[in-house]
C-alpha cells in the first residue's frame, strides 16, 4: 500500500471540512425553514433596486441621479415601526410584533432652510389634528397583492397627517386645514418604515416647508395635498420657548422666519 503525501493528504482533510460545512449549512437551513413556518411569515429577504424619488430630496452617491438604489428588507422579527402612523401609536406595539417589516432607505441630500423656502409651494406654521389611516395607491386604498413578496415598486403606502393651519407665510391658501403626505405607514401585514420621513404626533405645534406632490405614483390618489419639502429637513417642532427642532441642528423660529 502506497503513502499518502502531503499534497493529498490536504485534499483528503479540506474534503472532509467541506463535508461537514454542507451537513451544518443543510441543518441551519432547515431550522431556519421550521422556525419560519412557525411564525407564519417569511424568511428575511434583502432586495436592491432603483426607485423613483421624485417625492424627496435626495441624490445618488455614484453620480446625482434622480434615482436610488434603495435598500429594502421584510423582517420576521416583528419589530416595531418607527414610521409616521407608529410615532402616536405606541400602545400598538404588541400588534406590530406579528407584522413583517419593510425598511426602505437612501443618501439623503442636505437642504438648507434657504433652500427649502426657495422650493416651497406653501410654507405655515400649524398643528397636528390627526393622523390618518395609511392607505395604499390604488383605487380603493386597499393593499395590491395578497402576498407581499409581490409587492412592486410601484405599489407606495402612504400616511396622510391633516394639520389645523395657525399661519400662512408663503401663498396663503383659503383652507383652514390642509394634508401633508409621508411615505410609509402599516396595514395589518406589513409595516413600510421609510428612513428620513417626517413623523408626526396630534397637538404638536410644527413650522412647515411644504411643496405639491408631483409624484406619478401618489399625486392623484386621495384629497389634495402636500408633501415636506427636503423631506424631514422641512418639518420643525415648535417649543414654548421660541426653539424649532427638526432633523437637523436646532434652530430658532425667528431664524426660519428670516428664510422667506
Amino acid at each position: 500500500m502506497s503513502k499518502i503525501g502531503t499534497q493529498e493528504r490536504y485534499l483528503l482533510i479540506f474534503g472532509l471540512l467541506l463535508v461537514c460545512v454542507m451537513i451544518l449549512a443543510s441543518a441551519g437551513l432547515e431550522i431556519a425553514k421550521q422556525n419560519g413556518n412557525e411564525t407564519g411569515v417569511e424568511s428575511l429577504v434583502e432586495v436592491s433596486d432603483d426607485i423613483h424619488a421624485e417625492n424627496s430630496d435626495i441624490v445618488s452617491t455614484a453620480g446625482g441621479s434622480s434615482e436610488d438604489a434603495l435598500y429594502t428588507s421584510i423582517s420576521t422579527e416583528g419589530e416595531q415601526s418607527t414610521g409616521p402612523a407608529n410615532e402616536t401609536a405606541t400602545d400598538q406595539s404588541s400588534e406590530n410584533r406579528d407584522k413583517a417589516t419593510m425598511s426602505i432607505s437612501a443618501e439623503l441630500e442636505y437642504v438648507s432652510p434657504e433652500e427649502m423656502s426657495d422650493r416651497s409651494d406653501v410654507i405655515l406654521i400649524g398643528t397636528v389634528k390627526e393622523i390618518l389611516p395609511s392607505k395604499w395607491n390604488t383605487e380603493d386604498g386597499e393593499r395590491p397583492p395578497d402576498d407581499i413578496s409581490e409587492l412592486g415598486w410601484h405599489d407606495v403606502l402612504y400616511t396622510d397627517v391633516v394639520i389645523t393651519v395657525d399661519e400662512y407665510l408663503k401663498n396663503p391658501l383659503v383652507d383652514k386645514e390642509i394634508i401633508v403626505r409621508t411615505q410609509g405607514g402599516e396595514d395589518d401585514i406589513v409595516v413600510i418604515d421609510v428612513e428620513d420621513e417626517p413623523s408626526f404626533k396630534p397637538e404638536e405645534k410644527v413650522f412647515l416647508y411644504l411643496k405639491n406632490d408631483t409624484w406619478v405614483d401618489t399625486m392623484d390618489h386621495g384629497p389634495e395635498h402636500f408633501m415636506v419639502t427636503g423631506v424631514s429637513q422641512g418639518k420643525f417642532t415648535l417649543t414654548d420657548d421660541g426653539k424649532a427642532t427638526s432633523f437637523g441642528e436646532p434652530l430658532t423660529l425667528d431664524e426660519l422666519l428670516d428664510t422667506i
